[in-house]
């Protein structure tokens, strides 16, 4: 009780989060409705204000008719530096209190020690299984996250200044850290359709539902581009064409935030991972990036096309470098860098707004400088390069210990409290423009029936058909309805909803590929599904009329534990695609995955190939409508597919479209019809 004391008196509140959407005031004098469960409400000039530093007269920040500008000042003029600090500290609704995404740090494990004890005794009465145990890493049921979010936002309010809390969430297909949210496709699946008119239905299905449960920051949409095929987070990309992601990307920050600036109806965009993380060196993760000083413009559009658009924040991704910048390339890592982050991200793109780490920045900054650069650098150097040299505001994934590091820093004369002021001021001001400080709640019984309603189910399934890509079809496809056939379905991927619905999700309850072929094959076919083992597979498909060999990649590509060096079909899943054409059999492949597998074999020894992407909970259906014909394909490759690994390893690394004769290039799909 005594830590929870602390964080509380501390403005824990003061940790970057936000919550339900109040509502919107017609015009500068109209009342907004307040919603105050700890601090009076007072009467000023015939209007009513909250009381939140309990001193029982109106102060500027409490005055909702002054601008957020004043507002802020006003505040921060009240705080200590250890408020300010707690400002810094970034608070998401992600994960359960034992997975490794929470250990130590300020998310889910400060949530569950120091606030929320009984989350898991309500989950039980909830019979909500995931946010007691069980593999995903997430809060569990809507209900859940909207009771959670209204606790820490009580508690907030009930802290010496009354700051209220911007909770963030990974959005990369939806709020997929909540079990009953739409699990959209993965943003790859949208570059795939290239449709801006569905991305705009795709993001504001997000942004309603996290408004629902009080998250008000997207820590989305991803404007990195695809340059290396091999990257482990591809699927969080559009494409590779930098026109593509410049349109996309605007779509997706005008819908989250409903314009360039933020108002009471917004949620916060966040856009990453800057200056550009699709060209990691040998597309492996966390990599010094390869981007040279004649391509950084490519990969530099998609962010400035956010920043024109009014984006509210950016994500540096502080686990790779820029080497050409100048200096050591450990001098230009995005969170170690004023090179990258105060010259070349506010000054020379004109970026105002507020920039929030990757996750962790003491480690990022850390394993920098340690693993790539052989330096050893302690956690206090860490904070001294990420605040004082490229001054983040938000601070994503550290220990509560933080706040008091920054204080002592601070004290000590080796932090400028004016840095502290700065970002504080941009976070607090983004609070008062959300209208969070009058009203922080969401309403719990909504969220249980508004996340994932069938409307939003309706656009999920709408961006999965969509998405769908025929790579090859010698006019096997589409299959036919309620003919008297037996049709295999083999391979692990098509009984797997995780494949369906890729990274930065829980678990979800939906049809695989395997069920959804059953479902449409009609009554007078019969549909067989044997997940890997080979020689049951081989027996079974002598008997088979069609076969089905689902092939694909996990749900983490960049695991383990910075990425898999090649994009080959190996192990079983290409055992059983040879086991399935030693048959003799017609044969479909249907692909999942973040990343462009080398087809070739496929191309040469199957008689059609479906490209599915990571399609969402839906795309089980959108699968089986699309071999049936109820769907007809109209998606295109949004990057090149190779054709083997040596064109793949041949390429320059830092540019789009450089491959060595594809397999597929890049707007490759067919239709049933051609």
């Amino acid at each position: 009780m005594k830590a929870f004391k602390r964080i509380a008196s501390l403005a824990l509140a003061a940790i970057l989060g936000l919550s339900a959407l109040p509502v919107r005031a017609e015009s500068a004098l109209t009342q907004p409705v307040l919603a105050a469960r700890v601090k009076d409400i007072i009467e000023a000039d015939g209007y009513q204000f909250k009381d939140l530093n309990d001193n029982g007269q109106l102060d500027p920040y409490e005055d909702w008719r002054l601008s957020p500008q004043e507002r802020a000042e006003n505040l921060l003029s009240l705080m200590t530096a250890s408020q300010k600090a707690a400002q810094m500290v970034h608070l998401t609704l992600v994960t359960k209190k034992d997975s490794w995404f929470a250990k130590d740090n300020v998310g889910f494990a400060l949530v569950y020690e120091y606030i929320f004890d009984t989350a898991e005794a309500d989950a039980e009465d909830d019979g909500d299984e995931e946010a007691e145990g069980g593999e995903a890493q997430a809060v569990g049921s809507a209900r859940n996250a909207a009771r959670l979010t209204n606790e820490i936002q009580e508690l907030s309010e009930s802290a010496e200044l009354g700051i209220p809390i911007i909770f963030s969430m990974d959005t990369e297909a939806g709020a997929a850290f909540v079990k009953d949210a739409t699990f959209l496709p993965d943003e790859i699946n949208l570059g795939a359709a290239n449709d801006p008119e569905l991305t705009e239905k795709y993001y504001q299905v997000l942004k309603e539902e996290l408004a629902a449960m009080g998250v008000r920051m997207a820590l989305s949409p991803d404007a990195d581009l695809i340059t290396d095929p091999r990257w482990g987070r591809n699927q969080e990309c559009y494409s590779e064409d930098t026109q593509v992601v410049q349109e996309l990307i605007a779509v997706a920050v005008r819908t989250l935030q409903g314009g360039s600036t933020l108002t009471q109806d917004s949620i916060m965009a966040t856009v990453k991972h800057f200056p550009g993380a699709g060209a990691q060196t040998n597309g492996v993760d966390g990599t010094p990036l390869t981007i040279g000083k004649d391509s950084l413009a490519l990969h530099l559009a998609g962010f400035q096309a956010a920043i024109d658009a009014g984006v509210a924040a950016v994500m540096p991704y502080g686990y790779s470098t820029v080497p050409y910048l100048g200096g050591d390339a450990v001098d230009n890592s995005a969170d170690q860098s004023a090179a990258v982050m105060t010259d070349l991200l506010r000054g020379t793109m004109g970026y105002t707004g507020i920039i929030q780490t990757d996750w962790g920045m003491i480690w990022a900054i850390q394993e920098g400088r340690g693993t790539m650069m052989g330096e050893e650098v302690s956690d206090e150097e860490a904070i001294l390069i990420g605040i004082t040299e490229s001054r983040v505001d938000g601070i994503g994934g550290e220990s509560i210990r933080l706040i008091d590091q920054m204080e002592e820093l601070t004290n000590a004369g080796k932090i400028d409290e004016d840095i502290l002021t700065a970002a504080a001021t941009r976070i607090v001001k983004a609070k008062f423009e959300l209208g969070v400080f009058e009203n922080p709640y969401c309403d719990v019984e909504y969220a249980v029936q508004f996340v994932g309603n069938e409307e939003h189910q309706a656009v999920n399934l709408e961006a999965a058909r969509k998405a769908m890509t025929l790579l090859k079809n010698d006019g096997i496809l589409p299959l036919k309805q309620n003919e008297k056939q037996t049709i295999l379905v083999c391979g692990p991927r098509a009984g797997d909803m995780d494949s369906l619905v890729g990274g930065w999700s829980s678990a979800q309850e939906g049809l695989t590929i395997a069920d959804a072929v059953a479902a449409y094959a009609g009554e007078n076919a019969t549909v067989i599904y044997e997940s890997d083992n080979v020689e049951r597979i081989a027996e079974l498909a002598k008997d088979a009329d069609i076969i089905i060999v689902s092939v694909g990649e996990p749900s983490y590509q960049h695991d383990p534990p910075w990425g898999y060096d090649t994009l080959e079909i190996t192990g079983s899943q290409q055992e059983i695609l040879e086991a399935a054409k030693a048959s003799g059999k017609p044969m479909v492949t249907v692909v999942t995955g973040g990343r462009p597998y080398i087809l070739t074999w496929c191309d040469e020894n199957t008689n059609a190939i479906l490209e599915a992407y990571y399609p969402g909970s839906q795309g089980g259906i959108a699968i089986a409508e699309t071999l049936f014909g109820l769907n007809n394909p109209t998606g295109k490759t949004p990057l090149q597919f190779p054709r083997d690994m040596d064109s793949v390893r041949n390429q320059e690394g830092d540019v789009s479209f450089d491959l060595e004769n594809p397999l597929y290039d890049y707007g490759w799909g067919l239709s049933y019809g051609e």
